[in-house]
């Protein structure tokens, strides 16, 4: 198990536990101020951590290990060390997210200068080389204060075009998608906007849902969850075209709602499902962690022009469980 945190005195703090009696604690110089964010690989990849920080660079870090002999005895000794420096930013880098294991070592980052740029290790033998593969340019209006890209997520469908959430200080939350046609990242979709900056958005893992859920969280003290379905492009392209799209780039994407969840008027910072979509967790400055899930009973009893009206109408979420955190009270 493992385990990493990042704080603002620039170090990152990595905790490995490989069995019940070994726990190593490591602390990595990781960059020259404040560490903003961490992202862990797939394990398929080693492990492998992403950091990013107000040094406006983003770095990949390994764990190798060190094999030293000292009067006949084997020492073995686990260490991180930087295998690439992303320093493309010309601002504050605030978020860095490894993509899904069936797109292969790729990550992305979003940082102050309002770009999301998206990295790709062609070679995973050779770690020390990460091309910038795209980017993603945002608005002026998205991005008009200091902070400008402050989150963003990967969708997780493994039969879905590459597609990012994207959360800007402005309050917009944004979803982009990539076209192997234009090959380029293209808006898909502008979901509904939190009145201030937007501190942190998580796509659902989708395991057999036929729509898409998204959070969002803000300095509104607002949570909310999007719900998105598919649906088919009316375009009409030739048969030379629609030879080239596939079954799921041809559809697009359409917001059926936004939901506040009652968060009782406190502060929400961070947002995270559960890997099979259906739970979300909340936490925020009160020291408590509330669990989510949607109110189907609720749901079903919603008549039809309940479902009409409205762009809360048709699902319901509600807290089940809340965990305080306070270790005292364990």
């Amino acid at each position: 198990l493992s385990s990493v945190a990042a704080n603002t005195n620039a170090n990152t703090n990595a905790n490995t536990n490989t069995n019940t009696n070994s726990n190593t604690n490591t602390s990595i110089q990781a960059h020259r101020s404040a560490v903003w964010r961490v992202s862990w690989a797939h394990p398929e990849y080693g492990q492998l951590l992403a950091t990013c920080g107000a040094d406006n660079s983003a770095a990949i870090w390994e764990e190798v290990q060190i094999t030293s002999t000292n009067n006949n005895t084997t020492n073995i000794n686990k260490n991180w060390v930087e295998k690439a420096r992303l320093s493309d930013a010309r601002r504050s880098v605030n978020c860095v997210e490894f993509a899904p294991r069936h797109l292969g070592l790729m990550l992305a980052t979003g940082s102050a200068d309002g770009c999301v740029r998206i990295y790709e290790a062609i070679d995973v033998v050779n770690l020390h080389h990460w091309p910038l593969q795209g980017t993603i340019e945002l608005e002026e209006t998205v991005v008009h204060e200091e902070l400008g890209v402050t989150s963003l997520s990967w969708c997780q469908g493994r039969f879905e075009p590459k597609a990012l959430v994207i959360g800007g200080s402005s309050g917009s939350v944004l979803v982009y998608r990539y076209s192997d046609a234009a090959r380029q990242w293209q808006l898909a979709i502008k979901l509904r906007s939190h009145a201030r900056g937007v501190l942190d958005v998580a796509w659902a893992p989708n395991v057999g849902r036929s729509y898409h859920l998204i959070s969002s969280v803000g300095m509104d003290g607002k949570a909310m969850v999007h719900r998105l379905k598919r649906t088919k492009n009316n375009s009409n392209p030739s048969n030379e075209d629609s030879a080239n799209l596939t079954n799921e780039s041809s559809k697009t994407l359409q917001c059926e709602s936004s939901v506040e969840l009652d968060t009782k008027s406190s502060e929400v910072w961070r947002c995270k499902w559960n890997v099979t979509g259906t739970v979300l967790a909340t936490s925020g400055d009160g020291g408590m962690v509330k669990l989510w899930k949607s109110d189907y009973y609720r749901n079903l009893n919603l008549n039809n022009n309940d479902r009409n009206n409205g762009e809360n109408a048709g699902l319901s979420w509600r807290c089940v469980s809340e965990v305080v955190g306070d270790i005292h009270e364990a």
